[in-house]
């Protein structure tokens, strides 16, 4: 049998073969997979952006104490935080820190809120 023989032949086969029928939801399952990926490879990229973030805050940090260091010195830089650390609020002084104590719940309420209400327009 040559190429064009068995050419012919499959054409004849494939064309007795029932054309393949799809499921009446195709499109949208289809489409709900691709949603579903791109909301994987988002999450995975903010994933990464997170940890990228921290890890230059916490590099920029050292870097700044560094310097710090590098320019005061140790024993100087350590001079200045004891005199500065008795000034700061204290703890145990409910007042300064109530604003933020009462904004912080709030805030992750009304994040949370946002959320929920506008899911449909995230990525």
């Amino acid at each position: 049998m040559n190429e064009n023989q068995l050419d012919q032949a499959l054409r004849k086969v494939a064309r007795q073969q029932p054309a393949p029928r799809l499921s009446s939801n195709f499109t949208y399952r289809t489409l709900e997979r691709i949603r579903m990926e791109t909301a994987r490879k988002e999450a995975r990229r903010e994933k990464r952006l997170f940890v990228l973030m921290l890890l230059t805050v916490c590099l920029m940090i050292a870097g700044c104490i560094g310097v710090l260091i590098h320019l005061c010195g140790l024993a100087q830089l350590k001079e200045s935080l004891t005199a500065w650390l008795p000034s700061l609020p204290s703890i145990k002084n409910g007042k300064f820190y109530l604003p933020m104590l009462l904004a912080l719940p709030l805030l992750a309420l009304f994040n949370h809120w946002l959320r929920k209400k506008y899911r449909h327009l995230l990525p």
